[in-house]
């Protein structure tokens, strides 16, 4: 009980809050951040002398190559630092790195929608006839997208857009009322069932949330 309902902070003792808080170690966001500059830097210099990687730097741009090579040490080093402390490690070290897989498998399916949509994305640089420049929205798109999930492998949560919230209701229950309203006829309505807080399934349904946007206006430019 203490692990399942101390970390979403539902142990109705008055400190959800501050239980909240500690559902991850100190330093957890920060250490991602690093691991995803320095993983970042590292793919992009290890890829000027690896033979076949000027292709897929071309597939995926260089700056789509970078952000896919900070996601993959961001992953690494959460799920790490997660397995190292076990005082905010809310489920056990094999199901921690189950979740590092399926970050990893998430970020691999993004690289392949990532392929066909660095072709249309519109290529950096500032573009004098019209005054703008809209190359920063794929790369912008990839870490929106890319970054709860790294979080997640941590046990860093991140809001949801537009997530559902419980509502209580007035609906009167069958009979007397006693079954779910506790004798007053009031039951609780749910929201839509979502993975836990701090797995990284809920992490992938963030960054999915979070990067609708700037993959909407990707697409938006590229048409223009």
């Amino acid at each position: 009980m203490v692990n399942g309902d101390a970390v979403n902070g539902s142990t109705g003792n008055g400190d959800a809050g501050s239980r909240r808080a500690r559902t991850a170690a100190p330093g957890s966001v920060a250490l991602v951040l690093a691991a995803a500059v320095a993983g970042a830097w590292g793919v992009g210099a290890l890829a000027d002398g690896v033979d076949g990687a000027d292709g897929v730097r071309d597939a995926l741009r260089g700056d789509g190559l970078a952000v896919f090579g900070g996601y993959g040490a961001a992953v690494l080093a959460g799920s790490a630092l997660r397995t190292a402390t076990p005082q905010y490690r809310s489920r056990p070290v094999g199901a921690v790195w189950a979740g590092a897989v399926l970050a990893l498998a998430f970020g691999a399916l993004v690289a392949l929608l990532a392929w066909p949509v660095a072709e249309i994305a519109p290529a950096s640089g500032h573009d004098p006839v019209s005054n703008r420049d809209p190359g920063f929205v794929y790369p912008l798109w990839l870490a929106f997208t890319l970054l709860p999930p790294a979080l997640a492998a941590a046990g860093v949560q991140m809001g949801l857009p537009l997530a559902p919230q419980p509502k209580t209701g007035t609906a009167a229950g069958p009979g007397t009322g006693t079954e779910a309203g506790g004798g007053s006829g009031v039951r609780a309505r749910r929201s839509l069932p979502l993975p836990a807080g701090d797995t990284v399934r809920r992490g992938v349904l963030r960054g999915l949330a979070w990067g609708a946007a700037p993959f909407a206006l990707l697409l938006l430019l590229s048409a223009l």
